[in-house]
This record gives structure tokens, sequence and C-alpha cells, in this order.
């Protein structure tokens, strides 16, 4: 039995060799991903008339379909950046957050996503829209000007669990501990380029004197609406 016991001690102490190795390389590993961390906070706003990417749109209706308030809720938001030397990195936050168009805050807050600091070459957002229930994933309210002056209350209501994504050119650098804020940006003059003044002025108003744009009424507007979410979605990141 004592001859036993130097064969033990000699693998107990191999044992515990390799596993200060596998925590060196480790620790080395996430050394080559970036020198500290910093917080990234999600948050979203409209794009303003001379950001829009359709002149078209923006000189069909820039001064005459405002919208000045609404929100846009996520269920879902995935990160994904590559650093200067190579690395990737992806984080995923599953919250159910409301962020308000205006103010860019969400409720709850999307502020307390860790990732490695560094020089970003590449940066992304990805939200998934909220869809559990017969409330709208995206609206915006405000006012639309017709042709012959009058105005009218307008409101958009988008309801899908359609995923957005919102790249941006920036090359963004996070120093260590910083926060930065990474703001969805909706170019919603966009969304409305396929759109007719006419058929705008000719808009059905419902029971309590809006011109509603839904799945359900206005139907022809909010098809062509719908067909430019898809590429009038960008990310800025702002330290």
């Amino acid at each position: 039995m004592n001859r036993l016991l130097p064969l033990k001690w000699s693998c107990l102490c191999a044992m515990v060799f390799v596993t200060m190795i596998l925590v060196g390389c480790s620790q080395d590993n996430l050394d080559e991903i970036g020198s500290g961390t910093s917080t990234l906070e999600i948050s979203a706003g409209l794009f303003s008339p001379v950001q829009a990417k359709s002149v078209n749109a923006q000189n069909k209706f820039s001064g005459n379909l405002n919208f000045t308030s609404g929100y846009i809720w996520v269920s879902e938001v995935e990160f994904d950046g590559t650093l200067e030397r190579g690395t990737s990195i992806n984080r995923r936050i599953e919250r159910s957050s409301r962020i308000d168009l205006m103010s860019g805050e969400g409720v709850p807050p999307i502020d307390d996503v860790i990732i490695p600091s560094g020089t970003y070459t590449y940066v992304n957002i990805e939200a998934e829209l909220r869809d559990e229930d017969a409330q709208p994933a995206i609206v915006m309210e405000g006012t639309y000007t017709r042709s012959d002056g009058s105005s009218v209350p307008v409101r958009f209501e988008f309801n899908s669990g359609e995923t957005f994504e919102a790249e941006t050119e920036q090359t963004v650098t996070l120093t260590e501990d910083a926060t930065v804020i990474g703001k969805i940006i909706i170019d919603h003059y966009t969304w409305f380029n396929n759109v007719s003044v006419a058929l705008m002025d000719n808009a059905n108003i419902n029971a309590n004197g809006v011109l509603l744009i839904s799945e359900e009424f206005n139907e022809d507007i909010y098809d062509l609406v719908t067909d430019g979410l898809d590429e009038s979605t960008e990310s800025e990141f702002i330290p």
C-alpha cells in the first residue's frame, strides 16, 4: 500500500500542473481579445430629413410628414463586432425593452452589455422585434399635411417578429471601462419612398380622426411602407 502513495502523489501533481497550463492558456487567449472591458448601451432614434437615403421621399414628405413620438419594442438584441486584430465578438441579450424613438431610452434599459475594449473595424446590431400579442412592435405618431394645406394626426403601427440588422461604417474604439451607446437609427423617409402623395392625401381616417397606417387600416399604404423596412436601418456608436 505504501508503494502506491508516491504514484498517487505523482498523478495528482501532474493533474495540477496540466490545470495550471490550461488556465494560463485561457488567460493568454483572453488577453489577446483586448485590454479590459467596456459597456454597451442600446438606444434607438429616427433619421433627420437631411440623413434620409431616399432624396425622393425626403422631397415628397419633408415638412409634410412629421413624426414626433414613437417607440420600437425589441425582445432580443445581438451585438457582432470584429476587433482590429481579427477577433470576432458576439453578445446576445434576451430582454423585452420598449425604446423611445425621441429620447432613445429603453424601459427596461439595455445598458449593461459587457464587451472587450479595443478598436472594432466592424460592428453590427441585430434587433428582433417583440411579437407576443396584439401590441405593435413599432409605433410612430405625428402629423401629415395634405396638398391642400389641411393637417391630420398620423399613426403608423407595425406588429411582427421581424429582425432588423443595423450596420455601421464607423471604426469604433472603446477604451477600458468606457460606455458606448449603440443607437439603432430608423430612416422612416425611406419607408415611405414608394408611397405617393395622392395615396397619403386620400388615405382613410379612423373613428378617432387619425390617419392610421396598420396591417388592418390603409393596408395599401402599409404594404408599401413595410417593403422598405429592411433597407432603412443603420447603427451609430456614440462614445
